[in-house]
């Protein structure tokens, strides 16, 4: 059976919603009456996705130590036009890697030497819908 939108009728495609969802990766959001961790869906859970691929160094993920970047450890480089230009190839690589349900990436990173970090923005399309989105955020290290 496929599991392709267009292959599915249209009473199929209304029953069906959500097409993705995730759980937060910090357990802080509990719904106040059952005490359960809410879960991220659609647009939502894709950005979720795609900022902890970039954020989690190899060897974090059990049973599948080749997931992750590089991207912690250039934080520890000089702040220069290089660095930049190297996080910005890692990212570009590690989402069209392993993350199948975006594609028209587009990374920029600006060196903000008074903060000590980078601001990144990643611009994407999701594949379901065709909707581009845009995900802002500053990488900075913590020792």
């Amino acid at each position: 059976m496929s599991n392709r939108l267009s292959d599915l009728s249209q009473s199929e495609k209304v029953a069906r919603k959500n097409l993705y969802s995730d759980i937060p990766l910090f357990f802080t959001d509990r719904h106040p009456n059952t005490k359960d961790i809410p879960s991220i869906r659609d647009l939502d859970a894709v950005k979720h996705a795609v900022k902890n691929l970039i954020l989690t160094n190899f060897d974090e993920r059990p049973f599948h130590p080749e997931i992750g970047s590089n991207v912690t450890a250039l934080l520890f480089e000089p702040a220069d036009t290089f660095t930049s230009n190297a996080i910005k190839e890692e990212i570009l690589y590690v989402l069209k890697a392993y993350e199948p349900r975006t594609q028209g990436h587009t990374v920029e990173v600006i060196d903000n030497s008074e903060r000590n970090s980078y601001e990144v923005t990643i611009g994407f399309n999701i594949i379901s819908s065709q909707q581009r989105e845009e995900i802002n955020f500053y990488l900075q290290r913590l020792r």
